[in-house]
């Protein structure tokens, strides 16, 4: 697992009307904007130089009911440039990874470490999906 490097930042919001309010404040615009269904949620990104922040607006499922509903700080996101050879290497330490295999999410293929194993914080391992070939 050699050179990852900060990604983003996801913070579960109640609503998109909050989310927008937060990007207010902070100055920030979205640069990108996605449905992931396996998580029940509309992830919104925002643009600018190095890591972003994710928010995330859940439309139902478990993240509905993150931090007992009110949202927060949910997770820290690290770049890798192979998950698969990631994952193996986390799996071979002993590390359970909280899905099976990848999630696919628009441009990016996630997966995430359970907080157990990090000291209560949820790390997403993130690459990047090659565009494919002409």
């Amino acid at each position: 697992m050699a050179g990852p490097r900060l990604h983003h930042v996801g913070i579960v919001m109640r609503s998109e009307a909050q989310a927008v309010a937060l990007l207010d404040i902070l100055g920030l615009r979205v640069a990108r904007r996605q449905h992931v269904a396996e998580y029940e949620a509309t992830c919104l990104f925002t643009e600018g130089e190095g890591a972003s922040l994710e928010l995330i607006i859940p439309t139902g499922g478990k993240l509905a009911q993150f931090n007992q509903g009110f949202g927060g700080l949910h997770h820290i996101a690290v770049e890798v440039p192979d998950l698969a050879a990631a994952s193996a290497a986390l799996r071979g330490r002993g590390i359970r990874l909280l899905e099976e295999a990848p999630v696919e999410a628009g441009e990016l293929r996630i997966n995430f470490v359970p907080p157990q194993y990090t000291r209560g914080v949820i790390v997403e391992f993130v690459e990047r999906r090659r565009s494919p070939g002409p």
